[in-house]
C-alpha cells in the first residue's frame, strides 16, 4: 500500500467516526428522552391508581347511601300500611260495636 492509500484510510476511518459519534450522541438523547418519559408513565401509573382507589371508596358510599334512602322508603311504606291497617281495624272495631 501507498501512503496516498493509507491517507485515505485514515480520513474515512475518522469520517466514520465522526458520523458514529454523532449518531451515538443523538441515540443517547432519545435514551434520555425515553427514560424521562418512562419516569413520567410510572408516575401517572401511581397516581391513576390512586384515582382508582378514590373512585371505588366514591361508589362503596354511594352504593351505602342509595341502600340508606331504600331503607328509609322501606320505613315510610312500613308506617302507611300500618297506618291504614289500624283505621281498617278501627273502622271495622266501630262497626262491630254499632251493630
Amino acid at each position: 500500500m501507498n501512503e496516498t492509500e493509507m491517507i485515505d484510510r485514515i480520513v474515512r476511518a475518522e469520517e466514520r467516526g465522526k458520523s458514529n459519534t454523532k449518531r451515538l450522541d443523538e441515540h443517547d438523547k432519545r435514551l434520555d428522552e425515553l427514560e424521562k418519559t418512562y419516569s413520567i408513565m410510572e408516575k401517572m401509573d401511581y397516581r391513576m391508581g390512586k384515582v382508582e382507589i378514590a373512585v371505588d371508596n366514591i361508589d362503596k358510599k354511594l352504593d351505602e347511601q342509595q341502600g340508606e334512602k331504600g331503607k328509609k322508603w322501606d320505613k315510610l311504606i312500613d308506617y302507611i300500611f300500618y297506618a291504614i291497617l289500624g283505621l281498617l281495624l278501627g273502622y271495622i272495631a266501630i262497626r262491630l260495636r254499632i251493630k
